[in-house]
């Protein structure tokens, strides 16, 4: 009874461990995102989360009295892949660790070791508006591979996380050149 009560949804925001070493030896072995969920991907993703939700609740309440259908298949179908889409939704970004770079996207899943990045740069080019694909002109910070590739980051003016807040957009840039300064 004496026990702290959990939030709900806590492992989504873990409090780093309080009895983890703070010397010369401690490594940052957890992803650290560079860019915190703006208010605008939040309400997307609960707003979706309860559409979602409204949505499967009818589905099973029509499946378990009509029957399987065609239509019911469909809608079950449907459903299971806006599961998919919302849960992605909460992962997308940029990570960093004392290991490398990380760059989560809804289909695919990048990593780069420090040793690899030759550079990090911001640049104005064409980006998605809100994570849509709308292309607006926005800066960008783009992560340059030794053997040249350039990687995308998350970390861009018009992302759900950062639009029409510029002082994070500033902030996320030079989390991302803090981190590369360090290795």
């Amino acid at each position: 009874m004496s026990e702290p009560r959990k939030p709900i949804f806590g492992f989504l925001w873990p409090k780093p461990d309080p009895n983890a070493p703070v010397d010369g030896d401690y490594r940052q072995v957890r992803r650290v995102r560079i860019t915190p969920r703006g208010p605008i991907r939040v309400a997307a993703l609960i707003l979706g989360a309860i559409l979602l939700t409204i949505l499967t609740g009818t589905s099973i309440v029509a499946s378990a009295s009509a029957g399987l259908s065609p239509i019911t298949l469909l809608v079950s179908a449907v459903c299971a892949s806006l599961l998919v889409l919302v849960l992605r939704g909460w992962v997308v970004g940029t990570y960093v660790t004392d290991a490398g770079i990380s760059v989560e996207t809804t289909w695919r899943h990048t990593v780069v070791p420090w040793s690899e990045v030759a550079s990090i740069s911001t640049a104005s080019q064409r980006c998605p508006f809100l994570g849509l694909p709308l292309p607006v002109t926005a800066d960008r910070s783009v992560i340059e591979v030794s053997d040249g590739r350039r990687i995308a980051t998350h970390v861009y003016a018009a992302s759900p996380d950062l639009w029409l807040r510029p002082e994070a957009h500033d902030i996320a840039v030079d989390r991302l050149a803090t981190w590369l300064g360090e290795r």
